[in-house]
């Protein structure tokens, strides 16, 4: 079974910031110690602060808020 923690929209800079990343002048998720490095979601796309749901544990990769995403990760370890 997967472990979810789900948070309030207001703690995601929280949340990031524990992993050091922080948001670029475009909203975009970006490293805190190359702010033109932007993280990427599993499926390889760069991620906003709005799109942003989850980190898989034991790695960065970054979870987008849509359902195919979400099916995604729930079924990741299925495989």
């Amino acid at each position: 079974m997967k472990n979810i923690v789900t948070f309030d929209k207001s703690l995601k800079k929280d949340i990031l910031d524990i992993f050091d990343k922080s948001i670029d002048e475009e909203g975009y998720i970006v490293e805190k110690s190359n702010t033109k490095q932007r993280v990427l979601s599993a499926e390889g796309d760069e991620l906003e602060l709005e799109d942003f749901a989850g980190i898989k544990k034991g790695s960065e990769v970054f979870i987008k808020n849509n359902i195919i995403s979400l099916i995604d990760y729930v079924n990741s370890d299925k495989k």
